[in-house]
């Protein structure tokens, strides 16, 4: 669909002659001759830009432009004012203040009103092009989350007699098994159920994608210490130091950060487990700007040459054998954080700790 131009002005030739200037730009023109009938015209249907007479009897252009910046679906057309008044300060500013973008006073030249009008025509199209863009985006993420729904119901379909005639079979006719057949269901069992946590964990992280923030005061404080209370109970009888800095405070999605934390914090209880005593904090650097939060452990650690691979996701540094997981939690810390307009990175040495960092901006 072609972009269209408004012209508006009470004399016949007066249009004529635009028409004529602008008549190959690869744009509609359509005429109005009347304030009322430019109204009308704009409510209508869209348009690139109006070009419009000041002198004009009943309704003159000023307050044809007060009217269209007064309705919301008119507000954003640009208006350029085409006069045969004299070029006075007090008439531009009185015509800048109705909500003109532009003055051209008449005679027009040709080629100014045509570098003019091709500019708003540029403008028009790539604005056009970016709708299109938002619309075909959000057509693909319905399409994603229809495709993630119909992975989530047909793949978990074959999964749930897989894991459970494996089970069935172990049960039912254990003693009739060797060793070696006993094994290999018991692998069958573990990859079923791998599949399955891989599955929950695509659709936690498409829905962290989508999640919209609604920013209200959080205390990150009481939410870490509630996670580590929870990861304690779990393993009462470990040596574990879990420390919280007190009165941390943002403004924040209650419900994405909790999950931010959990994610960062279970991480640190993971790979600290194979140490007689370890030690778990989390807390902030008041000299950073923006402030930025960080969970420390003194776990196993990582190469720091693969810091950057963390964060994308199903990615690992450590194999399902030495600690369980699907690689997922550090690319929902980071999804949640870029959804806060901030930054999360990542620093350790093997066998010397990790930490993980993430800003919050309060915009």
């Amino acid at each position: 669909m072609k972009p269209r131009i408004l012209l508006v002005d009470d004399v016949e030739a007066n249009l004529i002659a635009l028409e004529a200037q602008l008549d190959d730009m690869d744009c509609d023109l359509v005429r109005a001759s009347t304030g009322n009938e430019a109204l009308r015209q704009l409510l209508a249907g869209e348009f690139a830009v109006m070009l419009l007479d000041v002198q004009m009897p009943e309704m003159d252009g000023y307050e044809v432009a007060r009217y269209a910046r007064g309705n919301p679906a008119t507000r954003d057309i640009p208006i350029i004012f085409v006069t045969a008044m004299l070029e006075r300060e007090d008439k531009v500013l009185r015509g800048y203040g109705t909500g003109a973008v532009d003055f051209l006073f008449k005679p027009v030249n040709p080629h100014i009103l045509r570098c003019k009008v091709r500019v708003f025509l540029d403008l028009y199209r790539n604005r056009r092009r970016l709708v299109d863009e938002v619309a075909a985006h959000k057509r693909t993420l319905a399409e994603l989350e229809a495709f993630n729904y119909s992975v989530s119901h047909d793949l978990r379909a074959p999964l749930r007699p897989l894991d459970g005639f494996s089970q069935a079979i172990l049960e039912d006719y254990g003693d009739k098994l060797d060793d070696r057949a006993k094994d290999y269901l018991v692998r069958i069992r573990a990859a079923a159920q791998r599949m399955s946590q891989l599955i929950d964990d695509m659709l936690r992280l498409s829905r962290i994608s989508r999640a919209q923030v609604r920013r209200q005061p959080v205390n990150l404080s009481a939410i870490a210490q509630s996670i580590m209370d929870e990861l304690r109970a779990t393993e009462p009888a470990r040596d574990a130091e879990l420390i919280v800095q007190p009165e941390l405070s943002t403004r924040g999605d209650p419900g994405l950060l909790q999950i931010l934390l959990e994610n960062l914090l279970r991480n640190a209880w993971k790979f600290t487990q194979k140490k007689p005593r370890c030690r778990i904090e989390f807390g902030k650097f008041e000299d950073h700007e923006p402030i930025a939060y960080f969970v420390r452990d003194d776990g196993v650690g990582f190469d720091p040459a693969f810091a950057a691979r963390l964060f994308q996701p199903f990615q690992r540094l450590h194999t399902t054998s030495e600690f369980e997981g699907t690689g997922i939690g550090l690319a929902i810390v980071q999804r949640i954080v870029l959804h806060h307009q901030g930054k999360a990175w990542a620093e350790a040495l093997p066998d010397r700790g990790a930490a993980f960092f993430f800003t919050l901006p309060e915009v």
